[in-house]
């Protein structure tokens, strides 16, 4: 006998919010021990927690005025058109106090995992060099940033002409090209280079320059290795030049189809993509090259101008500028200071200690470079305890002889150190993100006195590196006795 069901009803239930973490230190998976809770912004006491999935995502579910979210279907008519989204905080802890607790705001429902942005690399350009944070600029202030200067990386220099207007007005950035023959350029150049590597940079292109006005957007590393974005005579321009050898295929130029610009680097393909959108969410690729060149300490160029006489040339009009990493859908967890080193990691400790303020600086961030890898990153806790905890590097000669020229438990590396920090008093009770990663540089001392700071320590295998002051003074400067804590100093703080 067969029975035969009928579909009465279908009921759906989307979830407005999911999370997957993972170990800033390792970059393991971490889907056990976490407490996840999400609250309205505005109300702190309607707290909803999150569970884990069979997948190892951390899912909620009945969040507050989320309702008729969760009932929708979740398909794509319901994404083209979702409830209204509204302002929501999640809170991270860890009941094995293996990480340290943090909040964030994010907006709900959100379709599928959450995102997340990391810093930059450090760029090779700068100097000294250190971890660079994202490069980005709205031109709201109608005044040039610190990190921008007029110029233009066409060649060759002469064509720079600062009669060509550029201008911070109405939150965009304009630049005028002039009625005039010869060639004329200006606009904004970055002062420092900076590092493409696994990231992403974007402009919104409000207006383009008119006839054979050039409208472009460049990453530089030198006149014979670039890429750019150009518009001329009604054509979009997807330009690639590696050792001199220039490729420029294009499309006709569409105003609203082609208003944002992204160059990305596709590290598991090792491409540069060029991309367009409409409206900066929806990327369409458009030319993809291969990475011919080192993408480190690229300088970053918005201008226009003419080759020759234009009448009525118009105007290049610039908003939302962004450089940042690529996003991962993985959120970072920073070590505590009470999480043990163990298989095979290295590990950093100290308290950072405000001596203008004579208080713990909670929350600082303190960043490392070892051996040339990536930066490591780590927070203090509420009481300036912090904990770095990270692989080893290779051992010193690993790759040019076996064994190595000294054993491992002989091993020791120079550790470049930073501190970037915005005291807040009474220090709030949770870190929250990304915030405390804009935290200004600050200085970290090697003495009681504040008169050397302290940039560099070294790691030695097998032990853990506890960085700290030494009780020097103006009374006693010889004296190296290590204090309990590691003195620093907010930016703009007298030593």
């Amino acid at each position: 006998m067969t029975t035969t069901f009928k579909v009465i009803e279908r009921q759906t239930l989307t979830a407005p919010l999911g999370l997957r973490f993972r170990d800033a230190a390792t970059g393991a998976s971490v889907a056990s021990g976490l407490r996840v809770a999400v609250y309205p912004a505005a109300n702190p006491s309607r707290r909803t927690p999150a569970f884990v999935n069979g997948s190892g995502v951390y899912v909620a579910h009945h969040a507050a005025g989320l309702g008729a979210a969760e009932s929708g279907a979740g398909d794509e008519s319901f994404w083209a058109a979702p409830p209204a989204r509204l302002p929501f905080t999640v809170e991270v802890s860890d009941d094995e106090r293996r990480y340290l607790p943090y909040r964030f705001q994010t907006t709900l429902p959100a379709r599928g995992l959450h995102r997340w942005t990391w810093p930059l690399a450090d760029a090779a350009s700068r100097a000294p060099s250190e971890p660079a944070q994202a490069f980005a600029d709205d031109f709201d202030d109608a005044a040039r940033a610190d990190a921008w200067k007029l110029g233009t990386l066409n060649t060759p220099p002469n064509v720079f002409d600062e009669g060509v207007a550029v201008v911070e007005q109405g939150g965009r950035l304009e630049i005028t090209p002039r009625d005039v023959g010869g060639k004329n350029y200006n606009g904004y150049v970055s002062v420092a280079g900076w590092n493409l590597s696994d990231a992403r940079a974007s402009v919104e292109v409000a207006g383009a320059a008119d006839g054979a006005a050039q409208t472009f957007f460049t990453l530089a590393a030198d006149s014979n290795n670039w890429f750019r974005f150009l518009v001329e005579s009604g054509r979009l321009n997807f330009q690639a030049r590696a050792a001199g050898a220039e490729s420029s295929p294009s499309v006709g130029y569409d105003p609203a189809q082609h208003r944002h610009w992204r160059l990305r680097h596709d590290r598991a393909a090792d491409q540069v993509v060029f991309e367009t959108s409409a409206d900066g969410a929806s990327w369409a690729a458009r030319r993809s090259v291969a990475r011919t060149f080192a993408l480190t300490g690229l300088l970053v160029e918005l201008g226009a101008g003419t080759a020759s006489k234009v009448n009525a040339p118009g105007k290049a009009v610039f908003d939302h500028f962004r450089l940042e990493s690529n996003p991962s859908d993985s959120l970072p967890l920073f070590s505590a200071p009470t999480r043990p080193a163990g298989g095979g990691l290295a590990a950093l400790r100290a308290t950072l200690w405000d001596a203008a303020a004579d208080a713990p600086a909670a929350w600082a961030l303190l960043e490392a470079r070892v051996a040339g890898q990536p930066t490591v990153r780590g927070f203090a806790d509420e009481a300036g305890r912090v904990a770095l905890v990270f692989p080893y590097p290779e051992p010193a000669g690993f790759a040019e002889q076996s064994p190595p020229s000294a054993p491992f438990t002989k091993q020791e590396w120079a550790v470049q150190l930073f501190a970037s920090y915005a005291p807040e008093r009474p220090a709030p009770p949770l870190l929250t993100l990304p915030a405390a990663l804009r935290q200004p540089r600050a200085t970290l001392w090697a003495d009681r006195a504040r008169t050397t700071p302290l940039t560099r320590a070294v790691l030695r295998s097998g032990h853990e590196l506890v960085v700290r002051s030494s009780a020097a003074s103006a009374e006693s400067p010889l004296n190296d006795t290590p204090l309990p804590v590691l003195l620093m100093t907010p930016a703009g703080s007298p030593p």
